[in-house]
This record gives C-alpha cells, sequence and structure tokens, in this order.
C-alpha cells in the first residue's frame, strides 16, 4: 500500500523539500570536503577517511548513495510534525557540518 498518497498534499511538498535538501547537501559537503582536502585538510570522519582509502577517487558514491537513499526515506516516512521537526533538525545540523566546512576554504 502506497501510504503516501494518504498523507496531505502540505506534508507531501515538505517531505519532497526536506528529501532533495538532503540530497543536495550530500553534494555540497563532497564538494566542500575535496575542497579542504585540496587545501591540505583533513577528513575527520574515520568512515568516511576508510571510504577515501580504499575507493580513491570513487569514495564519494556510497556517501551519496546513502544521502539518495535518505531522502528517499524522508519522503515516504514524513507524517506527523515530530517526524517533519527530527527531518528539519537533521537538515539544519547537516547544513552547519557542510557551511564549517566551506568556511575553512573560502
Amino acid at each position: 500500500m502506497d501510504h503516501a498518497s494518504t498523507r496531505s498534499i502540505s506534508f507531501r511538498l515538505l517531505g519532497a523539500v526536506v528529501g532533495v535538501l538532503i540530497v543536495v547537501l550530500g553534494i555540497l559537503d563532497v564538494v566542500s570536503t575535496n575542497l579542504v582536502l585540496a587545501a591540505g585538510g583533513k577528513e575527520m570522519n574515520p568512515i568516511v577517511a576508510w571510504t577515501m582509502e580504499h575507493l580513491d577517487a570513487w569514495w564519494h558514491m556510497p556517501k551519496i548513495l546513502i544521502h539518495v537513499v535518505a531522502g528517499m526515506l524522508v519522503y515516504h516516512m514524513l507524517y506527523t510534525r515530530f517526524t517533519t521537526a527530527l527531518a528539519l533538525m537533521l537538515v539544519f545540523l547537516y547544513a552547519v557540518v557542510v557551511h564549517h566546512n566551506f568556511s575553512l576554504v573560502l
């Protein structure tokens, strides 16, 4: 059963916007991380550092895939004000991380 069709249009629209924001922030995180690394910085997340070591130039693919899946899950699971607040808090915190990365190099 497709639960997305039982939600109000506002929850569907908000879920789509938040899902897209998660994907866009993931892409911006990859871009900002590459800029920091090019400027001589170091990856502080041990899981991402491991993927960089083992996947070389393709390190960003699992990260982007995780963001695409997370965006789709948010779209399909955004039903209540509580889940909306959690998703928006996640977007805000991730935006702070991306902003921090860009502030290191710009």
